[in-house]
């Protein structure tokens, strides 16, 4: 996109950012985006630098001072992973310790029956015997 005569120059610097790393399309609330972005990130390293100032008892603010805000600021950020030679040794002294042996039975680990659902919980209920005479009364009836 092409940057317009009354563009602010901290715009300019955006679009020729941009221009750099090849992007050449993107809407127009992208240059605000980053100007929001890098203010809120700069204002921010300086709050933390003024911070330093005043522990450190400096009059002015330092480079020091910055150096190390930048530092925190990218320590609370941005972690890195450990190094590989730390990750090899730390699986080489996990896998030295063998796996704990396999009980042998077969099936599902279930807990006691107590705590299943595969008891039975219901009783069946019995009918009263039923007399041959009280039987054929009842067919008797029926026709």
């Amino acid at each position: 996109m092409a940057a317009p005569k009354s563009t602010p120059k901290d715009a300019q610097v955006m679009q020729s950012i941009l221009k750099d790393m090849g992007v050449s399309d993107y809407e127009p609330r992208v240059i605000n985006q980053m100007l929001e972005f890098t203010y809120r990130y700069v204002t921010g390293i300086l709050d933390d630098a003024k911070v330093y100032q005043n522990y450190a008892k400096h009059k002015n603010l330092d480079f020091s001072d910055v150096k190390f805000a930048i530092q925190s600021r990218v320590d609370a950020s941005f972690t890195l992973p450990p190094p590989r030679d730390l990750l090899v040794e730390i699986a080489r002294q996990k896998n030295s310790q063998p796996l704990p042996a396999i009980k042998p039975y077969t099936g599902p680990k279930l807990p006691p029956d107590r705590y299943c659902l595969f008891a039975c919980n219901y009783r069946q209920r019995f009918q009263k015997k039923v007399t041959t005479r009280r039987l054929l009364s009842t067919m008797l009836r029926l026709f």
